[in-house]
């Protein structure tokens, strides 16, 4: 299975650089897409161990296990191996932030039910075990186990102080990294909900430079059709709308989030190919946490082109108002603002056809007028339903 190797691998415990060094590669684990692999590493060498769990483990009543792993390890022998592990491993009485060791526990039950997990110690050439019990946050606890090869000295006191001091920091960078993919969450259904009602989003720093945007105000902004971006700011191509531009972003840097003043400036940018002019929408936003006595702020410039109408997906029509598949075809039409007789011929259909197909809906939604029709389907949920856009 795991090979083992007979020989003391204990090293001098990390200097104050390197402990500090390490630290910070546990805070940094937070950001990792492998959280804390690095640190893990690090605190393995440091500690001469052959292996160095972090289990998380759900509060459920599943109660399932997710493991980062440091150490040379074939993965398929490994798999097995905490799947023994997780069998035969004695129900220590664990207290939360306490450091144990099993080896002295075990070594006078040999001959016990637990032998069996002496054997699997043995097997996977493992021959000292420490772990901590590092914290219980709301959704799920944390584990921290080292694992000494064979022919190793016994874990001491001042390498069992080592992960009394090293533990916190693994329980705070987790809740750091639990708060950020909770955030990242909302963000992506924000982001979500934006490219799906085709709205363009701008951030814009305290200096007014460009921070971020999504897919729809980049492909806008590429086609310089109506605004443009320049050294960093975004400036409108109309020489009379760019100063009017320029005076909402200002007010928007200028005036401090949330105190309850009309803060939303509105403007219309026309365009240059003679494409129905860009609606722009210009609020100020909170970009940071409150650092001395003021907060992080910029500008979120939110665009609306009325050339890209939102396509929904003929099934959803279907599954939301028993639509035929000729209704929700028709009603898409009517949507991008076809009038009834423009959605006929666009359909290939003959305009009594169209007609006939209209009473149908109507009957079906509750309305009796087309243009309730169209608000139903254009304000109601069916444009989140997909991201594809009509160009």
């Amino acid at each position: 299975m795991l090979n083992s190797h007979k020989h003391d691998v204990r090293k001098p415990l990390p200097s104050p650089a390197q402990f500090s060094a390490l630290i910070g590669q546990i805070y940094n684990g937070s950001f990792e897409d492998v959280s804390w692999k690095k640190s893990l590493e690090q605190l393995r060498e440091h500690l001469g161990a052959k292996f160095v769990t972090l289990s998380l483990v759900a509060k459920t009543t599943l109660r399932q296990e997710a493991t980062i792993n440091a150490g040379e390890f074939d993965l398929s022998d490994f798999a097995m191996y905490q799947n023994e592990y997780q069998r035969y491993a004695p129900k220590l009485e664990m207290k939360l932030g306490e450091i144990y060791t099993i080896n002295d526990w075990l070594s006078d039950r040999r001959h016990s039910n637990h032998g069996k997990f002496h054997e699997l110690l043995e097997m996977g050439g493992i021959n000292h075990y420490m772990g901590s019990w590092v914290c219980s946050l709301e959704e799920v606890d944390c584990f921290l186990r080292i694992m000494r090869p064979t022919g190793s000295s016994p874990f001491d006191k001042k390498e069992q102080e080592l992960i009394s001091l090293i533990a916190p920091h693994f329980a705070r960078a987790l809740e750091i990294r639990t708060r950020l993919s909770h955030s990242e969450i909302v963000n992506q259904i924000y982001a979500d909900a934006m490219d799906r009602l085709a709205v363009g989003g701008i951030v814009l720093d305290e200096g007014g430079k460009l921070v971020a945007m999504n897919s729809i105000a980049q492909s806008l902004l590429e086609r310089r059709d109506g605004i443009v971006v320049m050294n960093g700011s975004i400036r409108a191509v109309s020489t009379q709308e760019d100063k009017a531009l320029q005076k909402l972003i200002k007010f928007a840097l200028e005036t401090e989030p949330g105190n309850g003043d009309r803060l939303t400036q509105a403007l219309s940018i026309s365009r240059p190919s003679g494409a129905r002019d860009l609606g722009i929408v210009v609020n100020p936003i909170r970009l940071s946490a409150r650092v001395g006595d003021r907060w992080g702020h910029g500008a979120a410039i939110f665009i609306r082109d009325a050339e890209i109408g939102v396509k929904t997906d003929p099934a959803v029509l279907r599954q939301l108002f028993g639509f035929t598949q000729a209704e929700a075809s028709l009603a898409m039409q009517l949507a991008k603002g076809d009038s009834l007789e423009q959605a006929a011929a666009e359909q290939s259909i003959r305009y009594n056809t169209a007609r006939a197909h209209l009473r149908s809906m109507f009957e079906k939604t509750g309305v009796t007028r087309q243009a309730e029709l169209v608000r139903i389907l254009v304000n109601g949920v069916a444009p989140l339903a997909s991201l594809d856009r009509a160009s």
